[in-house]
């Protein structure tokens, strides 16, 4: 199998990216003390006429907006750890959550929603298919 850069995907499949500032991720945890220093976006991705809207954090260390790369990559690699679970313990187990966490349970659910969204954003299981397993993380 042929690995294609996500910059490729990117151009290939036409999206874009708009990145406003958010002043929290509804997604995240507000207990979370992280969420204090970090830096929150609402994230538009265009395709066409389809549209997918996402939140995305980053740490204090990032001082610029994300890219199209950077919050693309996230959603792939969030929505690949649910498509290779079998259920929710199948994948708090993969990727060290606790099974018993309520937390964890909220986090997979959100991971769910955001790769169903991401499939139709992309238009075809095919193109879905390719970038989860034929891109390069970066």
């Amino acid at each position: 199998m042929t690995m294609i850069p996500l910059a490729r995907f990117i151009a290939e499949h036409k999206i874009t990216m708009a990145a406003d500032w958010a002043d929290s991720n509804p997604n995240r945890d507000p207990s979370d003390r992280w969420n204090d220093s970090a830096s929150h976006w609402r994230c538009t991705f265009r395709r066409g006429r389809r549209r997918m809207t996402t939140y995305f954090s980053m740490g204090p260390a990032h001082t610029k907006e994300p890219t199209a790369k950077d919050v693309l990559d996230c959603l792939a690699s969030d929505s690949g750890s649910v498509e290779n679970a079998q259920s929710f313990e199948d994948w708090a187990s993969d990727l060290g959550y606790d099974p018993d966490s309520r937390k964890a349970e909220r986090t997979f659910r959100i991971c769910e929603r955001q790769a169903k969204r991401l499939r139709q954003f992309l238009g075809s299981q095919e193109a879905y298919e390719s970038l989860l397993w034929q891109t390069e993380r970066l």
